[in-house]
């Protein structure tokens, strides 16, 4: 299917910018974008890869030309607009979490639960960087091994938060004290705290938390599994590094491990002592890097570090849309 135009919902913010970014080094033609932001954004100049890009004021008949919509604002936008595309026969791929939970939605990340995409669904969501990370490393695990409960602790980056996280970062880092409006509830710079969102004060875990257990059950189907995670944020710009544990019933090795993982889809294996995964090896990537493997008795542990701006949310997006349509582009080759 030929997109002649392809509508960026969002194209503002810094999830946005980089799905452009990455439609431009995949083949897209510049001019076949239309990137769109609110009123109070709408004419400003971006550049991107090079070419500079004017934002336009999202408006209802911008869909009737634009068959394929990526939403990359907040769940309000999604809210106000995936209706109307909708309406206007477009396909939307939504990296908010409005949709995420609604059972008729797909839920996907395209090399773990891509059949749900055999359907050609209309709108189709993208879970949250944190769960992306988490099952790129772990979903042939969980396929391999019978696995009982996943624990992981997540150190998440500012960017997550989006450009407002990284503004605040930026503004103390200059050295000033943390701003009053600053998006989160603690300083940033050179600070561990947990993760801002509220809290569920009947379950003791906050929304991020919740998240990730509801959007495993969705993706890997597995109601069984007890799901522990705790997600804190760290002083990084752009790449989630998770620690995670699994226990399972039976035996395994270390190596037996790591050679499951070497034959996973976009996980780069480092798991020598010198050469573990890092936030700054991830940054920019495309891949999950995982290493520091342990087995000991019924219990695997590892790291993970993935870039939520890409992996974890822009690029996720494009190979949706990459799976979902023979060529997306309006010219040039597509390299998923």
């Amino acid at each position: 299917m030929m997109h002649n135009n392809i509508l960026i919902i969002g194209a503002s913010g810094i999830v946005g910018q980089e799905l452009i970014s990455i439609l431009l080094d995949r083949g897209a033609d510049p001019t076949s974008i239309i990137p769109t932001a609110s009123s109070q954004s709408a004419g400003k100049s971006i550049e991107i890869g090079g070419f500079a890009f004017v934002l336009q004021d999202i408006q209802a008949d911008l869909f009737e030309t634009s068959p394929l919509v990526f939403q990359c604002a907040t769940n309000e936008a999604a809210l106000e607009w995936i209706p109307i595309a909708l309406k206007k026969n477009c396909q939307v791929i939504d990296c908010s979490s409005a949709y995420r939970q609604y059972a008729h939605v797909p839920l996907v990340i395209p090399y773990i639960n891509g059949e749900e995409l055999l359907s050609n669904p209309q709108l189709i969501a993208g879970p949250n960087c944190t769960t992306i990370v988490l099952l790129t490393a772990i979903n042939i695990l969980l396929k391999e091994l019978d696995v009982q409960s996943i624990t992981v602790s997540t150190y998440q980056a500012l960017s997550g938060a989006g450009r407002a996280g990284l503004d605040a970062l930026s503004h103390e880092t200059a050295g000033n004290t943390p701003s009053i409006d600053s998006i989160f509830p603690e300083p940033c710079a050179g600070n561990i705290f947990c993760h801002e969102s509220a809290v569920n004060p009947a379950t003791g875990f906050n929304s991020e938390e919740e998240k990730v257990i509801a959007e495993i059950y969705k993706i890997c189907n597995q109601d069984s599994l007890t799901i522990m995670p705790t997600c804190m944020r760290v002083p990084v710009e752009r790449v989630h590094t998770e620690s995670i544990s699994l226990t399972f019933q039976g035996n395994t090795t270390k190596q037996e491990i790591l050679a499951l993982l070497d034959a996973t889809p976009n996980v780069l294996v480092l798991d020598e002592e010198s050469h573990f995964p890092t936030a700054l090896k991830a940054s920019g990537g495309d891949t999950v890097l995982v290493g520091h493997v342990r087995v000991s008795g019924s219990t695997i542990s590892l790291v993970a570090c993935g870039d939520q701006l890409r992996t974890g949310a822009a690029l996720n997006a494009v190979r949706i849309a990459e799976q979902l349509n023979e060529e997306i582009y309006t010219h040039g080759e597509q390299t998923s």
